[in-house]
């Protein structure tokens, strides 16, 4: 074997390997993204469905309050009440919402070996 095959053939072996690399990265990826397409479809339905149950606790405990305060008191109070979930879940959301999203996306994306060397 002289050196023009070896050169030959490790330009083979090269250009064999970036293909495999690139068909990997290709799963990867795909594999990532089902991973974070499936979460966020997961999210969204608990979401509706919390939000629609949360509405019928409200409107019952609405419903509940008005027999003491009266039926516009008692919206009004439940009104208020919302504000101000509104206004905590406003204050607090890079604690609840971003910095969780922040991690799965991060471990979702970074090697378990890189992610233990991350502070």
């Amino acid at each position: 074997m002289n050196y023009t095959d070896n050169l030959q053939s490790l330009w083979k072996e090269a250009k064999n390997y970036l293909e495999l690399q690139k068909e990997y990265l290709k799963l990867d990826t795909a594999e990532k993204l089902s991973i974070l397409l499936s979460a966020v479809a997961i999210v969204a339905v608990c979401l509706i469905l919390a939000l629609a149950a949360l509405l019928f606790f409200v409107v019952a405990f609405g419903l509940w309050l008005a027999d003491f305060v009266g039926g516009a008191w008692s919206c009004t109070i439940m009104g208020g009440a919302m504000l101000v979930f509104i206004i905590i879940a406003l204050l607090t959301r890079k604690r609840w919402i971003v910095q969780p999203v922040s991690r799965f996306i991060a471990r979702l994306f970074v090697n378990e070996d890189e992610w233990e060397e991350i502070p």
